[in-house]
């Protein structure tokens, strides 16, 4: 059975899609008996939406900043 520690080790690295099916299958089954990675995993997806939201949000704030400038530069 894969350990606690190897399935952090997955899940931070994002290297859990590249895994062979049946690794992946021990993943799931270990967080069917363990609550503990289970939250983590959800958690790190938690921070992960966060990120992408944040990273969308700063972009389309820099594409303003531009647009900002370049009025207050014609007057």
């Amino acid at each position: 059975m894969i350990s606690c520690k190897e399935v952090a080790v997955l899940l931070t690295s994002d290297q859990l899609h590249a895994q062979s099916c049946w690794k992946r299958m021990e993943v799931r089954l270990h967080f069917a008996i363990c609550d503990f990675c289970c939250r983590f995993a959800m958690q790190l997806e938690q921070i992960r939406s966060a990120a992408r939201q944040t990273r969308e949000a700063n972009e389309a704030d820099a594409g303003l900043e531009d647009r900002l400038i370049r009025r207050l530069s014609k007057r």
